[in-house]
């Protein structure tokens, strides 16, 4: 479908306020390029299969959703395309907000292909679905706990402030990769086999900060390659492989047992009283920390 850009100033979301007049459709491709407005109308469009994309670009610093509700609707499974990562909702706002739930197309399960954030806006994704793969380079993000992940799909966190929400019992993200930024997880991560790679992942950290206060949830597999990682609450962490970068035990809040601790010299490990190492493999003379 042709590309169609939001009316300048427009308060909705609605047909007549698109440059084509029809807006949300299956596979349409929509921008909003520009504005300080807060949107509040036309939040729930009746789709069938789920739009290409929706991108909110740098000059938007406006808000969608809110009071209101969120913008509610799914991106179309059938266009996934890595390489040209569609279908997507992007969100590259210079500010302002974005309300977002993954759900409104009849034939579509509740889920958003690719969402990808970056900016400095705030983005909200709440309500019930999964979010295939996300991408956050920037901004702050708040994933509510009821959003779930895919199997055979990773998030990537390279940037901004990420929250992950949870509750006890709620359902494990399956694998998520941390570059860069400050990041608060909140659930466990059970692992997968990435469909790009083919490897299994579970929480990799290669810099930034990350703190996992996940309740009793576990993480399957938990690699630390740089960067800073505290680990507050958390059940047992099945294996842990530390490089490089920090792993600070020393505001746990709870008894937690490492199955199996894989530590390197570049590693620097902050212990606790109420740390637990099963098995430890160092590399060389392990990390520094443990004795």
């Amino acid at each position: 479908m042709p590309a169609a850009y939001l009316n300048a100033g427009a308060t909705s979301l609605a047909a007549a306020n698109w440059s084509d007049t029809t807006g949300f459709a299956d596979s349409a491709e929509l921008y909003v390029q520009a504005g300080t407005q807060t949107i509040t109308g036309g939040l729930s469009p009746s789709l069938i299969n789920g739009i290409q994309n929706f991108d909110v670009l740098s000059g938007f610093s406006g808000n969608i959703g809110g009071a209101a509700g969120s913008l509610a609707v799914e991106t179309r499974s059938s266009l996934l395309n890595q390489a040209t990562q569609i279908p997507r909702i992007r969100y590259y706002a210079s500010g302002g907000s974005l309300y977002y739930t993954p759900q409104g197309a009849g034939a579509a399960g509740d889920v958003c292909d690719y969402y990808q954030i970056g900016g400095s806006g705030n983005g909200y994704i709440t309500g019930t679905g999964t979010v295939k793969r996300l991408e956050s380079m920037g901004g702050r993000l708040y994933i509510g706990p009821t959003i779930g992940s895919v199997a055979n799909f990773r998030w990537v966190i390279s940037g901004g402030s990420v929250t992950i929400d949870g509750v006890t019992g709620s359902t494990k993200i399956h694998a998520v990769t941390i570059a860069g930024g400050q990041h608060l997880l909140k659930k466990g991560i059970q692992g997968t086999s990435i469909t790009a790679t083919g490897f299994t992942e579970g929480l990799n950290v290669a810099g930034g900060s990350v703190t996992i206060d996940a309740y009793g949830e576990t993480i399957s597999d938990l690699r630390v390659y740089g960067g800073y990682v505290t680990v507050v609450n958390c059940g047992t962490i099945a294996v842990v492989s530390g490089y490089s970068g920090t792993l600070d035990f020393s505001k746990l809040q709870r008894p937690l047992t490492l199955t199996l601790l894989e530590d390197a010299p570049g590693l620097t490990v902050i212990p606790s009283k109420m740390l637990t190492i099963t098995t430890r493999n160092p590399i060389g003379i392990g990390a520094s920390g443990l004795t």
